[in-house]
């Protein structure tokens, strides 16, 4: 008699064995953070890279005056990244 399990479950332990579960939540992380600043933000952005093992984004930007800007909103730009992603993932960023 065969186990029944769920198919998200194989799916979820195929992909934690394989590592793809972290190029997907990398993907996700910087889907969100395109989807909440906006296009004309995004076009500033030079790139925005996630790193899962410290839960961090790191942006690099062209103009330093958004930089600025951005800076005084850092936790209000984690909270609508993780609200998108609906989980707490993101728990820093990095402006450069």
């Amino acid at each position: 008699m065969a186990s029944e399990y769920p198919i998200k479950d194989l799916i979820d332990a195929a992909l934690r064995r394989y590592n793809f579960d972290e190029s997907i939540t990398k993907e996700h992380v910087e889907r969100a953070y395109r989807k909440v600043v906006g296009e004309f933000i995004v076009k500033l952005t030079r790139s925005a890279y996630y790193d899962t093992r410290s839960k961090t984004l790191k942006v690099v930007l062209s103009a330093p005056a958004l930089k600025n800007e951005l800076s005084f909103k850092i936790t209000d730009l984690c909270d609508a990244i993780n609200k998108e992603l609906g989980k707490e993932e993101v728990k820093k960023i990095m402006l450069l």
